[in-house]
């Protein structure tokens, strides 16, 4: 039977014993083979020993694990990552797996879980827990979107959208372009269209809302 090495970096000891006293028990081929409580000392030793998997918390004192995650996958590119953290923010999960994570898991994922993520790792595979998909999948579709929306808008909507977050009249706009107030106005009737919004007030807090102007 293969055997599956892991590693195990995470800052609270009683977490990391305990799941490192799971995973031995849960399977015959699960081997932990080293431990860190810090992402320091941690990355050094997963880069020389090369387990098949390591799983990182990702909030740590000194280095973070999602900088030991960039780090250990460009060392180490075989060392496949499990991130087990207590953040379900959708963002963290976006990051980490940009960074090489293949999983992300939840701390309150059950035993179970936890040795199906490791499996589907070893093999190549990805994870995700359930309760951080869906709100994955709203980052996605909130990006493609806020993406889509970008696209529609023209350069000359977008300025004068960030003429509107400051404050400035049409009147102001069109010297700033100049061109006719006219033609500023059919600028708003058109991103008020596109961007679903009521009047100038209404845009620019769709706008901010959705990242399109800071």
């Amino acid at each position: 039977m293969s055997r599956i090495r892991i590693y195990l970096i995470d800052d609270h000891q009683a977490v990391r014993q305990a799941v490192a006293e799971m995973l031995q028990a849960a399977a015959q081929d699960f081997d932990v083979v080293g431990q860190s409580g810090e992402a320091q000392t941690g990355i050094p030793e997963v880069v020389r020993i090369k387990p098949d998997i390591l799983i990182i918390d990702l909030k740590m004192p000194g280095i973070s694990g999602l900088s030991a995650i960039a780090k250990i996958s460009s060392a180490a590119p075989s060392v496949r990552t499990i991130v087990f953290t207590m953040y379900d923010n959708p963002a963290y999960v976006w990051e980490t797996i940009n960074a090489g994570a293949s999983a992300y898991l939840l701390k309150n994922a059950s035993k179970d879980e936890l040795v199906r993520a490791v499996r589907a790792v070893a093999v190549g595979g990805g994870y995700l827990q359930a309760e951080v998909t869906m709100p994955l999948l709203k980052r996605f579709a909130h990006d493609a979107r806020m993406a889509e929306t970008r696209r529609l808008l023209t350069l000359r909507e977008m300025q004068v959208l960030e003429c509107l977050a400051d404050g400035e009249s049409n009147k102001s706009i069109g010297r700033r372009f100049s061109v006719a107030e006219e033609t500023i106005k059919t600028h708003l009737k058109n991103l008020y269209e596109k961007l679903g919004a009521s009047d100038r007030a209404h845009a620019v807090a769709i706008a901010l809302r959705q990242r399109l102007i800071e």
